[in-house]
């Protein structure tokens, strides 16, 4: 019990941060806002399916949670990236692995059944996607102090979570069948990344205000 709390209880730190900072957040900070405010209301129900209703499997609404989060971060990143890639390249993208998704639960898997293969075919693209933006970033080396730019906070967080969950997603089963021991370890795994993914995002809209009379590359905050 007190394992699963602490899973959850980081997202709340960007959550209330981004709150704070809504009015000052451009297009994509607030698009990234509604990516924490759904995991938080993705947690919140988990706990509420798992300990008052109590049903065992909440894989249903873990699948439809992941077709959100790679919907939202990848409309971010559109918004990162468009002066380098045309918005419908994303959007293609985007729609393509939706529905594939939907395909696979719909007709091949079960909404019961961790989707392996194609989250860790998500966490490819997104860390393709924090990987294009840092090369933006580099290649235009217009922004002065990198540590007063909330997307480069995020993107740590976004390539260091995605990256080092990538094995984590593709033998999610696997580690549950092996042993209940080594499953329990790898979630506290989980819980550490889970933590310093959302610690980072929350530094990134922490910085918004530093920046809110310029406006910067990607997610500068105009007034």
């Amino acid at each position: 019990m007190n394992l699963l709390y602490f899973n959850w209880t980081p997202i709340l730190i960007p959550f209330i941060v981004g709150i704070i900072k809504f009015r000052n957040l451009d297009t994509a900070l607030r698009i990234l806002f509604l990516f924490v405010a759904m995991g938080t209301v993705n947690e919140l129900v988990g706990l509420y399916l798992r300990y008052v209703v109590c049903v065992k499997n909440t894989m249903p609404q873990g699948n439809v949670y992941y077709l959100g989060e790679f919907l939202l971060l990848g409309l971010y990143y559109r918004q990162l990236l468009k002066d380098r890639f045309k918005s419908w390249v994303f959007l293609i993208i985007i729609s393509l692995f939706i529905t594939v998704s939907l395909v696979n639960l719909v007709l091949f898997k079960s909404w019961f059944e961790y989707p392996a293969v194609l989250q860790t075919v998500s966490k490819i693209f997104l860390m393709g996607f924090s990987l294009l933006y840092f090369y933006k970033v580099m290649d235009e080396a217009k922004i002065e102090n990198l540590w007063k730019e909330p997307a480069i906070y995020i993107n740590v967080a976004v390539l260091v979570y995605y990256a080092g969950n990538l094995f984590y997603s593709l033998l999610f089963n696997l580690i549950l069948e092996y042993s209940r021991t080594f499953s329990r370890i790898t979630v506290q795994y989980f819980s550490i990344l889970n933590a310093v993914f959302y610690f980072l995002i929350a530094i990134g809209f922490w910085q918004v205000k530093a920046i809110s009379k310029k406006q910067l590359s990607g997610a500068g905050v105009k007034t």
